[in-house]
């Protein structure tokens, strides 16, 4: 399992970023403008999009297991994995 940021990520954010209007505009109800929420939009979808991943990869894994559940299953699964090395 790769940890390390891929570039793609990085460049949504940057440009998310860059092409954010000023504050100072009134935005839609529900669309952030602020950096700071568009930083945090784009940094939790790439969390969702990994615990995506983490479920594929860790059998018996259903989507309507929560986030810290998810981890639980997985840390135990590599622990078995381990064990069979």
């Amino acid at each position: 399992i790769s940890t390390g940021r891929s570039s793609g990520g990085l460049l949504a954010a940057e440009n998310l970023l860059q092409d954010s209007v000023p504050c100072r505009l009134r935005a839609k109800r529900g669309c952030a403008t602020h950096p700071r929420s568009i930083a945090e939009r784009v940094r939790r979808t790439r969390i969702s999009e990994r615990m995506r991943r983490l479920q594929e990869l860790v059998p018996n894994m259903d989507k309507q297991t929560n986030t810290s559940d998810m981890l639980d299953e997985a840390v135990e699964y590599m622990k078995f994995l381990q064990k069979q090395v």
